[in-house]
């Protein structure tokens, strides 16, 4: 059974994310590396270097979470799941899946009350710099809706494989390597 356009919809916005998470990375490191030379090179300063680049780093955190999701580079722990018979395994993949998605959406609705107090209140970070909090309070309701969004695909793919009466084996996100004699099988 193929994927629904959703899904693939929302693996390619995760795949998006991931991706600008890596520039701003780089955009980071070149805003500190602008900020150390004009320091040690050309003695002066500026006053929106830290803060900028710190908040690119939250947006690579949290908006690129939803892309380690969808690659399976988040903390898990496989110990005991691994040890479970494949549709209990399964079962237990897709419960984890359903608390996780609960858990980002509980996140993204109070973070997003959050930001928006930001917006209505005009509040401001309070350093030299001075950015509206508006921007970086808006990244972490982003990144928890996409996150949520990709906790569905992987649930949806649970699920399905639950009702098709699959065995357990690798998670969704992960390669299969049952020809390697991989854990599961």
């Amino acid at each position: 059974m193929s994927r629904s356009r959703f899904l693939r919809g929302i693996d390619r916005l995760s795949e998006a994310a991931g991706h600008a998470s890596g520039l701003l990375i780089i955009v980071s490191m070149l805003v500190v590396c602008y900020g150390v030379a004009l320091r040690y090179v050309f003695g002066a300063s500026t006053v929106w270097q830290t803060e900028l680049s710190i908040y690119l780093l939250m947006f690579a955190a949290f908006v690129g979470g939803a892309y380690g999701l969808r690659h399976g580079d988040h903390v898990r722990i496989t110990l005991v799941v691994m040890k479970l018979p494949g549709r209990v395994q399964l079962a237990v993949r897709f419960l984890a899946a359903v608390l996780g998605l609960v858990l980002v959406a509980t996140i993204a609705v109070v973070s997003g009350f959050m930001w928006w107090e930001s917006v209505e209140s005009g509040a401001r970070s309070g350093t030299a710099w001075n950015p509206p909090l508006a921007y970086p309070y808006f990244i972490v309701p982003l990144g928890m809706a996409l996150i949520g969004l990709q906790y569905l695909v992987v649930a949806a793919e649970l699920f399905r494989a639950l009702i098709a009466g699959e065995a357990g084996g690798p998670a969704p996100d992960q390669p299969d390597n049952s020809a390697e004699g991989g854990p599961g099988h």
